[in-house]
């Protein structure tokens, strides 16, 4: 087998640009991005996060690497429930992340005089088939790191990242 088993197929490659290509088409048919577009293994584009009045910028990762058949269905499905994420669904996230932080962080690490609840601003949403990634940036009290929130497909809080400069940069150098 050696190399050649290792090197991606006109097959896979066509596959590939199928699955995106369709995934573009979903998109763009159901209007919950704008200026959605192909970018190396995902689609990309702005949406508007009603429930938090703010334009975040998407990206739908079908996970072309997996071995599995991309659920583009469930990705879709994702898109929709998080822009359009009740009121109420949203600030109770928001809640949620802002106790976690405090309570993992020390008094010295966070500013007192800094409400995470009104700080937090979501910029970004990375949908897959099986998780939502809302990524936040917090001015005064993050003004150089992001705060990943991974949430499963009923949008709860699975997972909280703050991902610094200094954490890209190591990324960057493995």
């Amino acid at each position: 087998m050696g190399e050649a088993a290792t090197r991606p197929t006109w097959q896979s490659f066509l596959m590939t640009e199928s699955v995106l290509n369709d995934l573009l088409r979903r998109v763009t048919e159901s209007g919950l991005l704008d200026d959605a577009q192909i970018d190396e293994d995902s689609v990309i584009g702005a949406g508007h996060l009603d429930a938090a009045g703010v334009e975040v910028e998407v990206d739908l990762d079908p996970e072309l690497d997996e071995d599995d058949e991309p659920d583009l269905d469930a990705i879709m499905t994702g898109l929709k429930d998080i822009l359009s994420v009740s009121e109420d669904r949203w600030r109770a996230i928001v809640e949620e992340v802002a106790s976690d932080i405090e309570d993992a962080l020390d008094d010295d690490e966070l500013d007192a005089d800094v409400d995470l609840r009104t700080d937090l601003e979501a910029i970004g949403v990375g949908v897959f088939a099986d998780a939502i990634i809302v990524v936040f940036a917090g001015e005064t009290s993050f003004p150089d790191a992001l705060v990943h929130v991974q949430l499963t497909p009923e949008l709860e809080v699975e997972d909280i990242e703050i991902i610094g400069d200094d954490d890209e940069d190591d990324d960057d150098e493995d």
